[in-house]
C-alpha cells in the first residue's frame, strides 16, 4: 500500500498479532479497510477528521511547530522565560546533549525508571521501535529525555521524562535541559527537512495537566485539532489486558 510506505509507519507485533501506528494528514475509508485486513490493532493520528467506521475516534487539541521556518524565527516565538532557560543551559557545567541519542537501551531504561517513580505504567519496549530519543546528561547521567515518533516528514512527541522529582537534585536543571532538548529537536528537524514537530496533546481544560500544557505552549506552536483513531480485534484487546495486568502498556 503506497500510502503506508509514504508515511513511514511504525509496524510491530506481539504474541503473533500485528499492529501499526500511522501519523498522516488524512486517511480514507478504503485505506482503513485495507489496514483491517492485515492488522489486529491500528492507531492513526490524522490532522483532518476522517470519515471512517469501526474506529474509536477521539479529538485531541495539539500544538504544531512548522519546521520549514527559519530556526531564529521559531525561537523568537518562544516565551521569554523559555528562551532564557534554554540559554542558561550553556553555563551548566558537565551538561551534555545527544541529539539524537543512539543508545536505545539506556534511553528506554531511563524512561521506564521515571515512569515507575511517577506511578505510571510504562509502555513496552517495542512501542519505541523506530522512535528517536533526544537526551540531556549531567555528569554522564541522563536527567531528561524526549522520545519522538519519526515518519520521515513529521516528528511527534511520544514521552517527556526527567529527574525533576529525584531527591537531592535541582529540579530547575531538569526543566532547563528539557526545554533545551525541544529546541534541539526543532533544529534537528529543520536541518533534516522535516515538515513539522507535533508537540502532541495540550489539554486546555484539565487543571491536572496545566504544567505540561504550559510547557508545550511556551514554544509558540499553532493550536489545532488532531484525531486519534483506534481499531482493535477482540484477540488483541485480550492480550493488551494481560500486558496491563503485568504492569506494562501498549499505547
Amino acid at each position: 500500500m503506497s500510502f503506508i510506505a509514504k508515511n513511514k509507519p511504525q509496524i510491530l507485533s506481539i504474541f503473533g498479532l500485528k499492529y501499526i501506528r500511522l501519523i498522516l494528514d488524512e486517511i480514507n475509508p478504503q485505506e482503513t479497510k485495507s489496514l483491517k485486513k492485515d492488522y489486529d490493532y491500528i492507531v492513526i493520528y490524522a490532522y483532518k477528521k476522517p470519515d471512517i467506521n469501526d474506529f474509536d475516534i477521539k479529538e485531541q487539541i495539539i500544538s504544531i511547530i512548522d519546521l520549514s521556518q527559519n530556526p531564529d524565527e521559531i525561537f523568537k516565538k518562544f516565551k521569554k522565560n523559555t528562551r532564557n532557560e534554554i540559554r542558561k543551559t550553556d553555563s551548566i557545567k558537565n551538561l551534555e546533549f545527544k541529539i539524537p541519542d543512539n543508545n536505545f537501551n539506556k534511553s528506554y531504561r531511563f524512561y521506564k525508571k521515571i515512569k515507575k517513580q511517577d506511578g505510571v505504567i510504562p509502555d513496552i519496549k517495542k512501542e519505541f521501535s523506530g522512535c528517536l530519543f533526544f537526551n540531556a546528561s549531567l555528569n554522564n547521567k541522563i536527567i531528561a529525555s524526549v522520545s519522538v515518533y519519526d515518519t520521515g516528514q513529521i516528528l511527534r512527541l511520544k514521552h517527556i521524562v526527567s529527574s525533576r522529582k529525584e531527591k537531592n537534585f535541582d529540579s530547575r536543571i531538569a526543566g532547563y535541559a528539557t526545554r533545551k532538548i525541544i529546541w534541539e529537536i526543532i533544529k534537528y528537524g529543520n536541518n533534516h527537512k522535516y515538515k513539522k514537530l507535533d508537540m502532541a496533546g495540550v489539554n486546555l481544560t484539565d487543571p491536572s495537566k496545566k504544567g505540561i500544557t504550559e510547557f508545550k505552549q511556551s514554544f509558540g506552536g499553532e493550536i489545532i485539532a488532531n484525531y486519534i483513531c483506534r481499531y482493535k480485534t477482540k484477540k488483541f484487546n485480550f492480550f493488551q489486558k494481560i500486558i496491563n495486568f503485568f504492569g506494562m502498556n501498549i499505547n
